[in-house]
């Protein structure tokens, strides 16, 4: 097993006159064990130093307190502790990680070269990308405001102070990446020969329905009725909602016209590779943490990666199976 600290905070404190015991505990000794008691020495630089064993692989955190008068307030220093089954494990998470960051963020561009090529986008539902519009615009608006905006980070550490924001400097990108994608696949859709093709009643109504939810929801947040944290957690609600049921329409397009022509499966075939990924980067997470709970214990985000792939399977099998197409060879002979 192999320990690694994270996010170690410092004690924000005034420097004691004299020796002052802190009081440590392991959240979970189960993961690791700690000393009772640490005693900081009146030196120049006050310090303490204190052994951590590992008992077994975890995530947990060590809390510090004191009941000195010159030391107050410092149950919120803590220090985060890693215990893991393997650092090369930790290692190809990480390549798998960028993998599937890379996968789905260059999914986007077959489509897009697709309908430039063909200067059509009929084959492409209309209602995927109305409903791709809003939901990766609430997973964009989520990331950057947890990313970036102050406010927002101290809602959450308030909220779960024992816990690392959950949103990386990737995850922004994509999210504005993925909105702009889907913007130049509008303007396409303006702009190309798209035939009798638009947003159905039912995408109409799916659109409709979460702009205003939105949209209620940030009134909520401006006078002050739920928390904008709250709010920004409604977005991300929203964005798994479109992800639920964005694909059945251009599954449903697909069969109705017997064909997958003008729907793009290179950018099914990375879509699914990005998908296989990212569930077995939660496995693989999981098995070095021993923490099976992760994703067990959020059957949203492991369901939804199931999902996303189980609809680019019947994708693979529309296109190559039910609906594939002969191509016609003519044999040229010289005379």
């Amino acid at each position: 097993m192999t320990n690694h600290l994270r996010d170690l905070y410092h004690i924000d404190s005034a420097i004691p006159k004299q020796a002052t015991t802190i009081n440590l505990y392991s959240r979970n000794i189960l993961v690791v064990t700690v000393p009772d008691e640490v005693t900081i020495q009146n030196d120049p630089a006050p310090r303490a130093n204190f052994t951590i064993t590992a008992v077994g692989p975890g995530e947990t955190e060590i809390i510090m307190n004191t009941t000195s008068q010159e030391i107050s307030n410092i149950s919120h220093n803590y220090i985060k502790v890693e215990v893991i089954r393997s650092q090369t494990l930790l290692v190809i998470n990480a390549i798998i990680g960028w993998l599937y960051f890379l996968a789905w963020t260059i999914s986007f561009y077959p489509q897009v070269l697709e309908n430039w090529q063909r200067k059509s986008v009929i084959g492409l539902n209309f209602d995927l990308v109305a409903l791709n519009l809003i939901g990766f615009s609430a997973y964009a608006a989520f990331n950057i405001n947890l990313f970036w905006v102050d406010e927002i980070k101290k809602e959450y550490k308030a909220l779960h102070p024992y816990e690392i924001i959950p949103v990386k400097g990737n995850d922004v990108f994509f999210g504005i990446h993925s909105v702009i994608l889907t913007i130049f696949l509008i303007l396409q859709c303006i702009r190309y020969e798209r035939g009798n093709q638009k947003v159905s009643r039912t995408g109409t109504i799916l659109v409709s329905g979460s702009t205003i939810f939105i949209f209620v929801s940030l009134i909520l947040a401006i006078v002050g009725k739920i928390s904008w944290l709250n709010f920004f957690y409604y977005l991300s609600y929203v964005k798994l909602g479109v992800n639920v049921v964005k694909n059945v329409p251009q599954v449903y397009l697909n069969y109705k016209r017997q064909s997958t022509e003008g729907w793009s499966i290179t950018g099914v075939l990375l879509d699914v590779v990005g998908g296989v990924f990212s569930v077995l980067q939660m496995i693989l997470i999981a098995y070095n943490h021993d923490d099976w709970g992760s994703m067990l214990g959020n059957p949203t985000k492991f369901g939804l990666g199931v999902l996303s792939i189980a609809f680019d399977v019947i994708f693979i099998i529309q296109h190559y199976i039910l609906y594939k197409r002969d191509k016609t060879y003519v044999t040229l002979i010289n005379s």
